[in-house]
């Protein structure tokens, strides 16, 4: 892989100032951008987080080609990148430092093949856990890496990230206003509070969820505002828990203030816990205005089936996969 990490970009940008000679033959104005080289294809970058964590975001640009759209990939519960359980207690610890997982490798390929740059930012091991699991689904730590007021921030901070992209003369790498967001699980729960219509939130309201019966508010953000140059075109969600543990009121007993900015597509499995939750949010959002849902049920499949390969799931699986591959190219118009 060929690595191409910020500090060297930086250096590409401090290095390349403008010239007092505006004329013919005068170097680019790359201040506030980062270069990457013509050859790179897999880089990391690193993004600043609300919690001022640095976090890795793993990007593929699949051409040389300059002005591509984008998708933003946000990570399950099972984190970013390839891990291991080394102490054999269930829950992977280790990872290998920066390889994407194998779900995320397969859609990297699947975006590269239709030359959309993709973004994968890892929101868990730079916070201090390599998976969503044991005691980080609870509070307090479940508050650090939280689908409702954390990743949402990362998804924009990821997006801020791309548009900041150039090739050596300059030319930006992406449509700065022709990217996607796509999450799986624990990621689609980000990508709903990513795409929440904050402009909606009455002015009485008190950011907070309730856990096994106990209501936190000091430790509870506000989500992550629309960026002022725009955010997503659109969203595709796989099986997200949706109830955001009544973040935006209750979904299921018509208290939910919940709306997007933008048109979305998502998938539920009948065998999923999570679904009965989303259908509600699907209610909410169909009462409350905003952007319009498409709708995929999968009759006997399980959560995370987009990661399995036979049977049910993997059916399942491959037909999610093409049903969100041509709603992403109808979104970001490629033909």
């Amino acid at each position: 892989m060929n690595r191409f990490f910020i500090a060297v970009a930086m250096i590409l940008v401090i290095s390349s100032c403008k010239s007092d000679d505006d004329g013919a033959g005068s170097p680019p104005d790359l201040s506030g951008k980062i270069v990457i080289p013509n050859a790179t294809r897999d880089t990391v970058l690193f993004i600043n987080a609300i919690d001022n964590v640095s976090l890795p975001v793993f990007i593929s640009i699949p051409t040389s080609s300059v002005n591509l759209p984008g998708t933003v990939v946000m990570h399950g519960s099972g984190g970013n990148w390839q891990d291991s359980d080394t102490d054999n207690d269930d829950i992977d610890d280790t990872i290998v430092e920066w390889e994407l997982s194998s779900q995320n490798n397969q859609w990297k390929s699947l975006l590269d093949n239709e030359n959309i740059v993709s973004a994968f930012p890892g929101s868990y091991y730079r916070r201090g856990t390599v998976e969503n699991a044991g005691d980080w689904k609870n509070p307090p730590l479940q508050f650090q890496i939280s689908a409702s007021f954390v990743r949402n921030y990362d998804a924009y901070s990821t997006l801020e990230l791309l548009r900041k992209l150039v090739r050596e003369d300059g030319t930006p790498i992406i449509q700065t206003n022709n990217v996607a967001i796509m999450g799986f699980s624990h990621g689609a729960t980000a990508v709903q509070s990513t795409l929440f219509d904050t402009s909606v939130v009455p002015i009485d309201w008190e950011w907070s969820q309730s856990y096994s019966g106990t209501v936190y508010t000091n430790e509870v953000g506000s989500p992550a505002p629309l960026p002022e140059d725009g955010g997503f075109v659109a969203g595709i969600m796989y099986y997200p828990g949706s109830f955001h543990n009544s973040y935006y009121g209750n979904p299921c007993n018509g208290t939910s203030i919940f709306q997007t900015t933008v048109d979305f597509m998502i998938h539920l499995a009948s065998e999923d816990a999570l679904t009965p939750n989303s259908n509600c949010m699907l209610q909410t959002v169909s009462n409350n205005g905003g952007g319009i849902a498409t709708v995929h049920n999968y009759q006997g499949a399980d959560h995370s089936f987009d990661s399995k390969t036979t049977g049910i799931n993997g059916n399942a699986s491959t037909l999610a996969r093409q049903r969100t591959m041509t709603y992403l190219k109808t979104k970001l118009g490629i033909n």
